[in-house]
């Protein structure tokens, strides 16, 4: 299929005519090659186009408008007007005054933050009377809580979770005063070994929106039971490449989502306000200072993918892994050289699949499963984004993890 696609008539014609030493006939057979038979060349071509076209369009993964990506950029930087790009927590762009609490952001590798975190505080100077201050540090729980509350709403919509790519907010530290620091303190810290990998004043972005919708109307379907189904209009701010998940509480029993319009159902006679949170697809917007890393679920599209996920099967064969791993890799240059399993061992310098941690889902209390080991060679990155290259590879074992429930997903890095 392949062959056929790349294969040039126009020129292939053109180079064998050139063959021809009669010129009459060289003529002859140009009006005929070039002339009926390139129209019905071109005309082939462009129907296999269409057949192959509509084929895609049929096996259309019907949740790709779903996928996530996360960037992080310097606060003063943040462009509101742009389409794309949505802070992940709103306070992060106007800090609270008076807490004395400071975040930063550790870019630096998976062990570098292990060993920020172990540390347990960090001591600063006070610009003003040079008082040696005290912070400890702790991981922020305002991220934790949205990454509950977005698996909380994919799982009220019915919408697959797919693991999101989390390693921008794991390199987030909150930096909280003990009582001795004063309210006023302006902290001039002392990073020592990671000096050169703490940014300050940086906060993550996600290419999701929330907004508040109001109902528009209602009518009561059935007629055996108080059934009301509530009506909401997005308007423009709906899109057909763009996935929305609606929160309305728990005592919602069905959405169904229709050309700009969001319809509940549910046994609630007066409608209420509904919250609406959008994920981006698409461009995503040229603000100035948007120049970090974007981690994203976004997968390689290829037809073998679509098939497999339109019939619902997984073939589990050596071959079929790799192209699942290349699948996930995201940009990065990752290349998985095998695989084993193995009955037992420890997994204590291995990478795991843990970026699904916040969903609570604990199938085997005492995880005696088989070790489901997979090696990846590193190759160096020349984008910036080397110190993300194992929490590329920790979302790709999470993922994996999730369609290979009977073992435990681990990888060794060489």
């Amino acid at each position: 299929m392949t062959e056929e696609k790349e294969f040039d008539y126009e020129n292939y014609i053109k180079r064998r005519l050139r063959e021809i030493d009669d010129l009459d006939e060289r003529r002859y057979a140009k009006e005929l090659l070039l002339g009926s038979f390139g129209e019905l060349a071109a005309w082939t071509e462009a129907k296999y186009k269409a057949l192959e076209q509509r084929i895609r369009e049929d096996l259309d993964n019907p949740w790709k408008g779903f996928q996530t990506a996360m960037t992080v950029i310097d606060r003063a930087d943040y462009d509101p007007i742009n389409p794309f790009w949505r802070p992940v927590c709103e306070e992060d762009l106007k800090p609270p005054k008076g807490s004395g609490r400071m975040t930063v952001y550790l870019m630096a590798d998976d062990a570098a933050c292990q060993r920020f975190m172990e540390q347990g505080t960090v001591y600063a100077a006070d610009r003003e009377t040079g008082q040696q201050l005290c912070y400890s540090i702790v991981q922020p729980e305002r991220y934790q809580m949205c990454m509950e509350r977005l698996y909380t709403l994919f799982i009220r919509n019915h919408v697959p979770w797919q693991t999101v790519q989390t390693g921008h907010l794991e390199r987030f530290f909150d930096l909280v005063p003990d009582e001795t620091v004063p309210d006023k303190a302006q902290p001039v810290f002392q990073w020592g070994d990671f000096s050169s990998c703490v940014q300050e004043d940086i906060i993550p972005l996600w290419n999701m929106q929330e907004k508040v919708l109001q109902s528009q109307e209602f009518r009561h379907p059935c007629i055996d039971e108080v059934v009301y189904e509530h009506v909401y209009y997005v308007g423009e701010y709906g899109n057909s490449t763009d996935g929305c998940l609606v929160d309305a509480g728990e005592n919602v029993r069905s959405i169904r989502y229709e050309k700009n319009k969001v319809i509940l159902q549910t046994g609630r006679e007066i409608p209420g306000d509904i919250s609406v949170c959008r994920l981006y697809q698409g461009d995503r917007g040229n603000s100035y200072g948007y120049h970090y890393p974007v981690l994203s679920n976004h997968r390689q599209d290829n037809f073998a993918a679509r098939y497999l996920h339109h019939v619902g099967n997984f073939i589990q064969t050596p071959a079929e892994l790799m192209r699942k791993i290349e699948e996930l890799s995201g940009g990065f240059q990752i290349e998985a050289v095998g695989y084993e399993i193995r009955q037992k061992g420890s997994v204590a310098d291995m990478l795991e699949g843990d970026m699904n941690s916040f969903t609570g889902t604990q199938v085997f209390a005492r995880d005696q499963r088989s070790l489901l080991v997979f090696r990846f060679h590193r190759e160096g990155q020349d984008d910036g984004r080397d110190y993300l290259y194992e929490s590329q590879l920790r979302y790709i074992l999470s993922q994996l993890q999730l369609e290979f429930i009977e073992y435990r997903c681990v990888g060794v890095l060489e």
